[in-house]
This record gives C-alpha cells, structure tokens and sequence, in this order.
C-alpha cells in the first residue's frame, strides 16, 4: 500500500513533467488581451466673457466641443425669441435663426475636441438668450 505522501510526491512529480512539456509546447507564440471601460464625456462650453459678447452684435467668442463617443456627437443651440430672425455665424459659416427656438451647430461623426468662433447678429434687435449643448451619438 502507497502512504498518502508517497502519493503526493508522485502526483507532484507527475505535475512538474507535465507543467514542463506545456511550458515547451506553448513557447512559439504568445497573446495578451487587455480590455476596459472609458466613461462617456461630452461637453461644450463658450468663452467666459460669452455673455457680454455675444449679446453685443457682432462680436466674437469662442466654443469649445468635447466628445469621446466613437460614433460621434451633434451640438445645439437653443434661443430665445428675441434672436429669432438674427444669424449665428459659426467659423465664418452663417446659420439663420429662423424663430423655431433650435439649430444645429455641428454633427460629427467620429470623437472630436474642437474650438469654434461664433457670433450673433441680430440685426439690432434687443438681446435675447443662447445656450449650447451637446448630444453623444
């Protein structure tokens, strides 16, 4: 009869041999894969001395857009009546406000950190109000 550490000994003998021919074996390549999660961020903000600029026709500031979505993200602008009729002007391209309260922006199709230049012109009407924000995809 084989003693209990007997046996041991022999399956960890056993073991070794068999770890050895794996360890030969498998030498010829070799894969890691590593995977992980990145929150989805997006954001959009104007210049801090927005308010007083863009309430003044003509006037420039600047818009900065972030989006880490893959896929991509849209920014709005939502405005008040008064601004109805008057223009944005983002980057040179003019974008009528055209009295229904929301226009697009940008829509990107890809993840994106960009500053634009935007201006109101409201044809010298009274200031009225302007927000921005930004839609992942």
């Amino acid at each position: 009869m084989i003693s209990g550490r007997m046996a041991a000994l022999a399956l960890a003998a056993l073991g070794t041999v068999a770890a050895g021919s794996a360890v030969q074996a498998s030498q010829g390549s070799a894969s890691i894969t590593i995977t992980g999660q990145v929150p989805l961020v997006c954001r959009v903000a104007v210049d801090n001395s927005a308010s007083a600029m863009l309430s003044a026709n003509g006037n420039k500031s600047e818009l900065r857009e972030f989006c880490n979505n893959g896929a991509g993200y849209r920014v709005v602008a939502t405005y008040s009546k008064q601004l109805a009729a008057g223009r944005l002007i983002v980057d040179g391209r003019t974008i009528a406000l055209d009295g229904s309260g929301e226009v697009v922006i940008s829509d990107v199709s890809h993840a994106a950190a960009t500053t634009r230049s935007i201006a109101i012109e409201a044809d010298g009407k009274a200031a009225g109000s302007i927000r921005f924000r930004i839609e992942p995809r």
